[in-house]
């Protein structure tokens, strides 16, 4: 009995394991909607080269002088700018005289001496600020700037004297 089941265990595991091994169920069938054909066209390969060959003969058409000997009208459209390249140079000087001028004015106040006079209306905007928190000594003295000022004006005054 025992060789009986043992064999009987050993046929059931080899079923189990052959089951595993086997290829995955397929599927595929021609049971379903199949695609229209496709319609395919000339390539735009074909229909560059087909407009190239006029387009060539075009260009000769054009590039040939005439059966009177004149230049091609290719040419003579060409010639027909040959003006703008004047007004272009005589601009292009005039911008290139312009920048060296503003160059040279630029260089001209860059190097000049700055002018360290500031006029003022009255003296006492120097002084124009809150007298409140702030601590002794540490106001400029401005005496010398109110004298200069003042003698600034009594040379004004002497000037419009005499003049009437």
């Amino acid at each position: 009995m025992q060789a009986i089941r043992t064999r009987g265990a050993c046929i059931a595991r080899q079923a189990r394991s052959a089951g595993l091994r086997q290829a995955p169920r397929r599927h595929a069938h021609d049971h379903h909607h199949h695609v229209e054909p496709v319609n395919e066209s000339i390539g735009t390969g074909f229909w560059a080269t087909v407009a190239t060959i006029p387009a060539c003969v075009l260009v000769y058409n054009i590039s040939t002088p005439d059966k009177d000997g004149n230049a091609p009208w290719l040419t003579r459209k060409i010639h027909e700018y040959h003006s703008w390249q004047e007004e272009w140079a005589e601009r292009s000087h005039l911008h290139t005289k312009a920048v060296e001028q503003a160059g040279f004015d630029r260089a001209l106040f860059l190097h000049a001496p700055a002018n360290r006079d500031v006029d003022l209306r009255f003296p006492e905007a120097l002084q124009n600020h809150a007298q409140r928190n702030i601590p002794a000594g540490h106001i400029a003295n401005m005496d010398h700037v109110v004298e200069h000022y003042r003698k600034q004006h009594l040379e004004q005054e002497a000037i419009k004297a005499n003049r009437s």
